[in-house]
């Protein structure tokens, strides 16, 4: 028969089932120090602490600790083998026979209940963790002014410990509406619990309710990157491939958007050194400007290869201009979202909400993003990790293009001498066997640009070399 209840209000009732009358005070906080450890000996100095948690116990407190057990002596039901409470110099036990504590009780039904799963005995294990949990009535040891932490934190896993049997109990008997109403409860009392999560996701499921389910995942998700920056882990990812059908959203391979790299980057060593410390300093940001032809994308997407080991989580490469006309940032929010695994149902309808589910994925994930032709901060700031590991090269002709934070790098045209090496590497052969003079006139008339080098190397016959005049036609202005 229970005597000792602590799930709840401390109450102890005697052999017959009356409730004592214990009254409050110091008597009642030296029986909860007591029950906390039953059978143990607990030092007097101990039981001072906890009977007096201000800073500074009275000079009496060791005679007032020996009239409040004597008190309990005579208050408490007896023990069958002698005093409820024993005494030896410098400390007490109370002895408590078995099933004589609610606490004692629950913690043998949870370790029962989870032998029960384990052998496929669903209906005991049901049983087994209703009734455990029908003991508590509130929280442990409720309303006593006492320094107990610790005992009702493991009291409080003890209960999450038997919802978690009793929602598996439930899904095993075929209850899987109770065992949704079991695991929410769980979910929100302990919101870390992955497995939770993961059974929650399964029994929406299970009910024919996938928009449930999906929220069910969406939440588990932003709590566990919240908390503790973590994505969701295989039982989780596992839960919602069986939604799908199979399909792997949660764990698919991470995505590699990068163009391919220019053939024979030549040069920018300086730029290439400061995107390199851009993208590991903090915020992650770099944008890169310069005349058309100058080579941003070129020095972006070789900066990307460069630095794609350092994010494994995916690489993404986003133009935000399509046929002469800025790409809607939401547009890109959803394509962003959707390439990251998260299920088109779960991606919100208006662009706030995109930005912030976006900004909440890249605080725990790896990623680096290149935003290429971007014309002015307002386009490109809603895509951007407010904090996290990931990274943005950002790639616009605006001198005005700013964005706060980031590390600014202007091309220009390149050197002669590395203008001259790009020309040679582009033109092959040809480039090999030109003579200084033509190569350097060359050089001149393409101002050094990266882009007319290329063209003129593509065209170029047999020295003395004539280029295609695509800065002309570009930028005829820059033409001297």
């Amino acid at each position: 028969m229970v005597l000792f209840q602590v799930l709840g209000p401390l109450e102890v009732r005697g052999h017959d089932g009356l409730v004592c009358r214990l009254g409050g005070g110091k008597p009642v906080a030296v029986l909860a120090a007591l029950l906390v450890e039953p059978n143990a000996w607990i030092a007097v100095d101990r039981l001072i602490a906890a009977t007096w948690p201000e800073p500074n116990a009275p000079a009496s407190a060791e005679a007032n600790l020996k009239t409040y057990v004597w008190r309990l002596r005579r208050l408490l039901p007896g023990h069958e083998a002698g005093a409820r409470i024993e005494s030896r110099p410098g400390a007490y036990r109370l002895r408590v026979a078995p099933g004589e504590l609610d606490a004692q009780c629950a913690a043998e039904a949870a370790e029962s209940a989870r032998h029960a799963l384990a052998e496929g005995a669903a209906e005991t294990a049901f049983a087994l963790a209703t009734e455990a949990l029908g003991r508590w009535c509130g929280r442990p040891y409720e309303g006593l002014d006492l320094d107990l932490g610790a005992t009702v934190a493991r009291l409080d896993d003890l209960r999450r410990e038997l919802w978690a049997c009793l929602a598996e109990a439930q899904l095993a008997l075929g209850r899987t509406a109770d065992a949704v109403t079991t695991l929410r409860s769980l979910t929100a009392d302990d919101p870390l619990r992955e497995d939770a999560w993961a059974r929650l996701v399964r029994a929406w499921h299970a009910l024919g309710r996938p928009a449930q389910a999906l929220a069910a995942y969406h939440e588990a998700r932003r709590v566990l990157a919240a908390e503790l920056g973590v994505r969701p882990g295989p039982e989780l990812a596992e839960a919602l491939r069986a939604m799908h059908c199979g399909a792997r959203p949660a764990e698919r391979p991470p995505r590699r958007e990068l163009p391919r790299d220019t053939p024979l980057f030549t040069g920018r060593a300086r730029e290439l050194e400061l995107l390199d410390r851009a993208c590991t300093g903090n915020p992650r940001v770099a944008v890169v400007t310069g005349p058309a032809g100058a080579g941003k994308t070129a020095l972006a997407v070789h900066a990307a290869h460069r630095l794609a080991a350092r994010f494994p989580d995916g690489q993404f490469s986003v133009a935000l201009h399509a046929a002469g006309s800025p790409v809607p940032v939401a547009a890109v929010l959803a394509r962003l979202l959707h390439g990251i695994g998260i299920p088109p149902a779960l991606v919100p309808a208006d662009a706030d909400g995109r930005a912030a589910l976006w900004r909440s994925e890249l605080a725990f994930r790896r990623v680096l993003l290149l935003f290429d032709d971007v014309a002015d901060p307002a386009q490109v700031e809603p895509l951007l990790p407010a904090t996290g590991p990931s990274a943005a090269l950002i790639t616009g002709r605006s001198e005005t293009l700013h964005v706060d934070g980031a590390v600014r790098v202007r091309l220009g045209p390149m050197s002669p001498a590395e203008a001259a090496a790009l020309f040679r590497a582009a033109a092959g052969e040809r480039g090999a066997v030109a003579d200084e003079p033509a190569v350097a006139a060359t050089v001149r008339r393409c101002h050094g640009l990266p882009a007319a080098l290329r063209e003129a190397a593509a065209t170029a016959g047999k020295p003395p070399i004539t280029p295609l005049w695509t800065i002309r036609r570009r930028e005829p202005e820059k033409v001297a």
